[in-house]
């Protein structure tokens, strides 16, 4: 008992999620450096960054991820326990796989090579030491058993014994990004046998068959881990970030993203291409090329549509565009910061940084309805919800039909600090500075989520079953049968 008091008393490194195997969430990690992989029978385990990843062999999907609070460097796979044992600066973490429960073990620095036999735990830097698994004592050994399975870093001579992936890097297809002549180096091998997985940086994972070597490639996250924006169309979520866009769809779950040259603001999908800015410009983004379709007198900053107008929010004013042309037309708000734009079949709502207003198509007028600045607008069952700049949530009625509604039609929520919102159709989501808050419109009550962390969120967004937030660059994912 008293091993086990001290076990926790000097346990230093700390994980996200905290309790991995009770937890419901999981991380959505950034494509970053693949630094190590081994596998098991059935799974696959790579550090990429300080993101330790979980997948799936067949199909080659992510599964799980643990986030560490220090640099994670190498992995060992323990086939007679089913552990995994992995090194930091100066110590070496043991993962039970089955139950996801941690000890840490104090090491020389330095470790590039691991070697796991039954009863011991090799470690070889400038000299070379033993652990005994069971009592986690460290002696230095001069010769090793022959049952001794080896892991260590990739080294550039190891990537030669594959002559088939020379030159030793990857490039993006043409359609995905605006530098193709960017190298993504590879940086981590392991051969199973019967297939050669490899790491890279930055392009993800490689999983090539070794009798016909077809390839899988997995995208696992986005391209960046400093998320600019994210937004929500057409049940696709697009993160931006400078360097570039990820998106994935609802349903299959597939990483896709485009990378470009020149930092996104915002995007808007038609059809199949995008609209986007860049500064003060409106482009259009097909098949891999960028066409210029319009200056602004400002930076762009929020986009919309209907079926017949492109709306464009930027720093002086909003604008429409009608469709198939390039000739941006002044409409309705201007002077200050467009950050939202809703329309409907009767109105068109937007938000400014000190105003709220509403365009009644039928009439051909506008209204300034509320003097609060708006930055977002959700619907949910024939309401609007507004977020306000000072992060205040605020309800608006709409009248029958859509129309322009009076003064009296909108009250302030008793709830502040509130980020960002979305809706499934039955609650409004908040992302709150103490964790995820659903309000119900029937109770008029709010409701937390507890199996999130409760920490500050900058977004939030329902994707078919699933809760997708971000906090301070990290994505988490949580199904919703998880809320309550």
């Amino acid at each position: 008992m008293i091993s086990l008091v001290l076990y926790f008393i000097f346990f230093s490194t700390n994980i996200t999620p905290q309790n991995v195997f009770w937890d419901h969430y999981t991380l959505i990690p950034p494509l970053g450096e693949i630094k190590s992989i081994v596998a098991s029978p059935f799974s696959l385990f790579a550090i990429s960054d300080n993101y330790l990843l979980f997948l799936n062999k067949q199909p080659l999907s992510l599964e799980k991820t643990i986030y560490f609070d220090r640099a994670i460097e190498l992995l060992g796979y323990d086939k007679w326990y089913d552990d995994l044992w992995i090194t930091q600066n100066s110590t070496i973490i043991r993962l039970t796989i089955v139950s996801y429960s941690i000890r840490e073990y104090e090491i020389p620095a330095g470790v590039d090579k691991i070697g796991i036999s039954q009863d011991y735990v090799y470690l070889v830097s400038s000299k070379s030491y033993s652990l005994d698994k069971r009592t986690g004592d460290i002696a230095i050994v001069n010769a090793f058993p022959n049952d001794v399975m080896w892991y260590r870093k990739t080294r550039g001579s190891d990537l030669r014994d594959y002559t088939f992936l020379s030159p030793y890097y990857y490039y993006d297809e043409p359609k995905e990004s605006q530098t193709p002549f960017y190298q993504f180096p590879i940086t981590a091998l392991y051969d199973d046998g019967m297939y050669l997985y490899v790491g890279t940086r930055q392009f993800g994972i490689l999983q090539y068959n070794k009798v016909s070597w077809q390839k899988q490639r997995l995208i696992y996250g986005p391209v960046d881990s400093r998320i600019e924006k994210i937004r929500k169309l057409n049940n696709t979520v697009y993160f931006i970030s400078p360097s570039g866009i990820s998106y994935f769809a609802s349903g299959g779950r597939q990483w896709r993203y485009h990378r470009f040259a020149r930092e996104v603001a915002d995007i808007l999908p038609l059809k199949n291409y995008f609209v986007m800015s860049f500064e003060n410009r409106l482009s259009r983004f097909d098949g891999g090329m960028v066409f210029s379709i319009s200056n602004f007198p400002t930076d762009v900053i929020s986009l919309s549509q209907d079926e017949e107008n492109l709306y464009v929010g930027t720093k002086t004013g909003l604008f429409k565009i009608i469709k198939e042309t390039d000739i941006p037309l002044p409409f309705g708000p201007d002077r200050y910061a467009v950050h939202a734009i809703y329309p409907t079949e009767n109105a068109v709502y937007v938000g400014d940084d000190f105003a709220f207003y509403s365009y009644d198509r039928g009439e051909d007028s506008w209204l300034k309805v509320l003097n609060f600045g708006i930055k977002d607008i959700v619907e949910l069952k024939n309401d609007l919800y507004l977020l306000g700049v000072n992060n205040q949530l605020i309800k608006y009625r709409t009248s029958e039909g859509d129309a322009i509604g009076a003064d009296s039609n909108w009250i302030l929520l008793p709830y502040f600090n509130v980020y960002d919102i979305d809706s499934d159709g039955e609650v409004l989501y908040c992302a709150s500075y103490a964790g995820i808050y659903y309000y119900e419109p029937e109770t008029e009550l709010y409701k937390v989520i507890y199996n999130l962390p409760r920490i500050r969120y900058d977004y939030i967004f329902v994707m078919d079953d699933t809760l997708v937030t971000l906090s301070n660059g990290v994505i988490y994912s949580l199904p919703l049968e998880y809320r309550d």
